[in-house]
């Protein structure tokens, strides 16, 4: 779902900031590929999209580097497009692993936004979390009802058992007051299994 803190857990993960914001701000597939360098090599970006390639010298200009590839793929604004953007990262601190970002889901159309942004955000996602090798992570902050999280519910659709599905809680400090037990219950897997 929107503004559910995908931004920062991919950001924990691999040392650069991404774009972030409210509403629709990841606008296109991100591909990040992750790879981990020898302790003392430097760090290294590599931005590619349709038939643009570019190295990126300093992790501080990964951020513009997606938002300008956004908007050449998908418009300025609040367009989005199915064509990936690939970003590969090496660094020391770093975990060999590849992710794909995914707009989170809209609701309602905001100004400027296709009536049906919201299903079309929808096919982008079931294009990628249908396929059997996919490991879905599902981020859902902390203080929200974890089972009425549209991004959970298409994760089971295409993963009943939960078997390619891991559930990330963010914003712990948003708990309301009298729900921590409830997040400890379904950090438990008590209440869904994730």
């Amino acid at each position: 779902d929107q503004s559910s803190g995908k931004s920062s857990v991919l950001e924990a993960l691999s040392g650069v900031a991404l774009p972030r914001g409210s509403g629709i701000v990841t606008r296109c597939p991100l591909e990040l590929k992750m790879k981990r360098k020898r302790e003392g090599e430097e760090w290294h970006g590599k931005i590619s999209y349709q038939d643009h390639e570019e190295e990126i010298e300093d992790p501080s200009d990964v951020e513009k580097k997606i938002r300008e590839a956004q908007d050449e793929m998908a418009g300025v604004g609040v367009g989005i497009s199915d064509d990936l953007i690939s970003l590969e990262i090496g660094s020391p601190d770093i975990p060999d692993l590849t992710l794909i970002d995914l707009p989170g889901i809209a609701r309602v159309a905001v100004k400027g936004q296709p009536e049906n942004i919201g299903e079309q955000i929808k096919r982008l996602i079931r294009k990628f979390i249908t396929k059997q090798e996919t490991i879905n992570l599902v981020v859902v902050p902390c203080n929200v009802d974890i089972a009425t999280t549209e991004a959970l519910q298409m994760a089971q659709e295409v993963d009943p058992e939960g078997e390619r599905t891991l559930g990330i809680l963010t914003k712990p400090d948003l708990v309301d007051k009298g729900t921590e037990e409830t997040v400890v219950d379904i950090v438990h897997n008590e209440v869904i299994h994730l």
